[in-house]
């Protein structure tokens, strides 16, 4: 009798004579669910054993509890043990209404059943085999990749006429939901995973877990059959099923099998659920099978068409929120007909979800599809997976940093009723309301990454749109969000405790790594406080960036500090009115007074510069710039101003010495005709090396380009001094000449062309023709070309036809 026989199954499956019944199941399907309730109500088990980490079983009385809206997840988060180890991540056992598991908790308690879960520890390794596609989907102690791929299921569907694995599924066994013979459709369910798991590699099953979770859980059962008060009811993964169903020996469970974990029941959502977007189990767009379940329960009314109500409803959804998509009255009786002829053609009760796309296809499509590209298939898929987001009933066993960070989150008006990602656009500086919402996402952006993400808004460090007045985020709850929210309950009971927490850790890690120094990362850690408004942390991190500051050598993360602290200052002086911002305000200028006098020893080491640093150095400067041209700067500068003074009078690096004068000029310690006499003299001293006076010229376009445009003086200077350079001089300079005037805009570079133009006695129309000169790389191989003819020339004995005609 073969084993693929369903009826042979059947008598394996359903053991009279030792009162044991096994139910292969798929996880999320609304037949096995359906069915399996009516077979615990006949069988009246005495103890049910479902597939599902060990160490989740405390929460079974929670998943019942008064309130819980599925979907909903059984989560456990890794210790720092784990962490360390590489097995991050959090272990999602998600459950909706259609979960087989779910039904049989349930119908077991209304049975006053003993319900046990029977997998191994959600942490354990052979649990957390990560075959996910990307890393963030969620770890999943169920997977079900093998029902839809593999030489058995292909061979399956070109038999049967199914385009893959999902459609065979739906068709075989999904199709058979309102069948009253549970034994029946348990016995192909089984027969049908046998074959799987007789096509299946051995050791692909060993490397991947498989085989220590089933160890465990012929363990279990073996001690509940030891154990036994009546018929034993083991609801498993169907692919399981065939390994358990034998008798075996008594197996002791894997090593490190403990329980303890630390687990807890959050809200889930039908995103995350849908084997579309690589959920590793279940059947595809859950908000279709929520349908279906709704249907076969009676939920719903079950006299009328699903296939109508699913259609009719996308219809009046694209009417609401996508009319360009929206389809006419005809075309959508169109649909429902097609959909209904083609489950007729495929020996079908009704239609399932291949035939709405397949109808939708045919109906509303004339134009050539690519492969999931049609908008129209787009918006089915995304209505059809549903936006679902369970519930949890208040004083559920959660840590209060989560019912306070959603009970802060609804009071700023952040919508959290399902899980579409949404859009806020935020008056951040007018509207004191906005500030506050805009520091509740920035810190939750520290506590829960997954919850914002800041679009577009002001940069007031790094000088990126630093006039914008308006954020814009985009957020969602999702059940990532509420895990790390847990992950994080320790740290605090609130969004901004937990942040400024995570903050000073932050900060005690620079210090393991070695840069307790760094003072431009202990104030950008100042600046993630100060947007997330995070008050309590101001002493202890402004205390860290003094010390960073004192002991900080490095000047240009000193200068980039500067920039950022004097950004935090002006915006601390717009926003006096919030008081988290208040704790800010008394901390910074002295601060500043720190680091502005620390830069000042710091500058007088630049002479020792040389050419290899003089680009991070020039960076400094240009940093320093930056903050020295605020009108009333928050900090002292005349410790600058007297080091840059002496910086003038010292002999320096051709390309530093520029900049210093480009400086000098920027923040006015000299006026702008002084600027161009001491370039000028700094060129004319370079005169015999122009690789010098390129660099000083550099040195000037780094920080103020308008110098060498505004100075004839600078001009006439450069202009002599290519003048006095052969071809083949000006071939080597070309290089440096190109990066020194690509500081120059258009129009400065105009401005420059027409002085040495008029130097030159060359008109509007000679500069005219120049301008169609070809690029520098063309221009430099024409000047080569001509090098090489002018010597060849010499050596013919033509030297004459170089001479100009008289």
């Amino acid at each position: 009798m073969s084993v693929l026989d369903p009826a042979a199954t059947a008598i394996r499956l359903f053991d009279a004579e030792r009162n044991l019944h096994f139910f292969p199941i798929r996880h999320h399907s609304p037949a096995c669910a359906l069915h399996l309730r009516e077979a615990l109500r006949a069988i009246r088990p005495a103890a049910v054993l479902i597939e599902g980490p060990v160490d989740f079983e405390p929460l079974i009385g929670e998943l019942l509890a008064p309130g819980v809206v599925p979907p909903v997840a059984m989560v456990a988060l890794p210790d720092s043990e784990a962490r360390e180890k590489g097995r991050g991540g959090t272990t999602y056992y998600p459950i909706c209404r259609h979960s087989p598991e779910y039904v049989a908790i349930q119908q077991a308690t209304e049975l006053g059943a003993t319900v046990r879960f029977i997998d191994l520890p959600s942490r354990h390794p052979s649990m957390l085999s990560d075959d996910r596609d990307r890393q963030d989907q969620p770890l999943l102690p169920m997977r079900e990749t093998m029902f839809d791929r593999g030489a058995y299921v292909e061979a399956m569907c070109a038999r049967a006429g199914f385009r893959d694995g999902l459609a065979l599924w739906d068709g075989l066994f999904e199709s058979r939901a309102r069948n009253t013979d549970w034994r029946g459709f348990f016995a192909s369910v089984g027969a049908y995973c046998s074959a799987l798991r007789a096509a299946s590699d051995e050791n692909e099953l060993q490397a991947d877990g498989t085989l220590a979770r089933e160890t465990m859980m012929r363990a279990c059962i073996d001690n509940a059959i030891a154990a036994r008060s009546g018929p034993i009811a083991v609801v498993t993964g169907g692919f399981h099923t065939p390994a358990l169903i034998d008798a075996k020996p008594e197996t002791p469970p894997p090593a490190g099998a403990a329980t303890r974990s630390n687990a807890w029941l959050i809200r889930y959502d039908f995103r995350a659920l849908d084997r579309l977007n690589g959920y590793g189990a279940g059947l595809p767009l859950p908000g279709f099978y929520e349908r279906v379940w709704e249907r076969l329960t009676g939920t719903n009314d079950a006299n009328s068409s699903l296939t109508e109500e699913i259609l009719v409803g996308f219809r009046a959804h694209l009417i609401a929120n996508e009319p360009a998509l929206a389809f006419a009255f005809p075309t959508l009786r169109s649909m429902v007909e097609a959909a209904r002829r083609l489950a007729e053609l495929r020996g079908l009760s009704e239609p399932g979800r291949t035939e709405l796309f397949d109808a939708l296809r045919s109906s509303a499509i004339k134009e050539e599809i690519e492969v999931g590209a049609h908008p129209l298939l787009a918006a089915f898929t995304t209505y059809l997976q549903g936006d679902r987001l369970g519930d949890l009933p208040p004083g559920s066993r959660l840590p209060p940093l989560v019912e306070r960070a959603r009970g802060e989150a609804k009071s700023l008006g952040l919508s959290l009723e399902d899980a579409v990602p949404k859009t806020r656009e935020l008056d951040i500086y007018r509207k004191p309301r906005h500030g506050q919402t805009s520091r509740f996402l920035h810190a939750m952006r520290l506590v829960a990454p997954p919850f914002a993400q800041r679009n577009k808004g002001p940069d007031r460090v790094h000088g990126f749109r630093a006039d914008m007045l308006m954020e814009t985020w985009t957020y969602a709850w999702s059940p990532a969000v509420e895990a790390s929210l847990i992950e994080r309950a320790a740290d605090g009971e609130t969004v901004r405790d937990a942040a400024a927490t995570i903050l000073i850790r932050r900060l005690a890690d620079l210090e393991k790594e070695g840069q307790r120094n760094n003072a431009e990362a202990a104030f950008n850690l100042l600046s993630v406080a100060f947007d997330a408004g995070i008050g309590s942390a101001a002493d202890t991190l402004v205390a860290a960036v003094g010390v960073a500051v004192d002991e900080d050598t490095n000047l240009a993360r000193l200068t980039n500090a500067l920039v950022i602290g004097q950004a935090l200052n002006s915006r601390a002086r717009m926003m006096q009115s919030d008081t988290s911002i208040r704790a800010f305000s008394s901390l910074l200028p002295p601060l500043l007074d720190r680091l502005a006098r620390r830069i000042a020893e710091l500058l007088y080491d630049l002479a020792a510069v040389n050419a290899d640093n003089v680009g991070e150095a020039i960076g400094c400067l240009a940093a320093l710039a930056e903050a020295m041209a605020d009108p009333d700067p928050p900090f002292p500068t005349e410790p600058l101003r007297d080091a840059l003074q002496h910086l003038m009078t010292v002999q320096l690096d051709p390309q530093l010495t520029g900049a210093v004068i480009a400086l000098a000029a920027l923040i006015g310690l000299i006026e702008e005709a002084e600027a161009g006499r001491r370039l000028s003299a700094a060129l004319a001293g370079a005169f015999e090396r122009p690789g010098d006076a390129v660099r000083t010229l550099s040195g000037v376009m780094a920080l103020a380009p308008q110098l060498f445009v505004n100075e004839s003086s600078v001009i006439a200077a450069i202009d002599g001094l290519f003048g006095a350079v052969d071809d083949q001089g000006f071939l080597a300079l070309l290089p440096q000449l190109r990066m020194a005037f690509a500081e120059l805009s258009p129009q400065e570079t105009d401005r420059v062309a027409a002085a040495v133009a008029a130097a030159h006695g060359a008109g509007e129309d000679d500069i005219a023709i120049l301008q169609q000169v070809p690029d520098a790389r063309v221009l430099s191989e024409h000047l080569a070309l001509g090098e090489r003819l002018r010597s060849q020339w010499l050596q013919d004995g033509l030297a004459a036809w170089l001479e100009p005609s008289p």
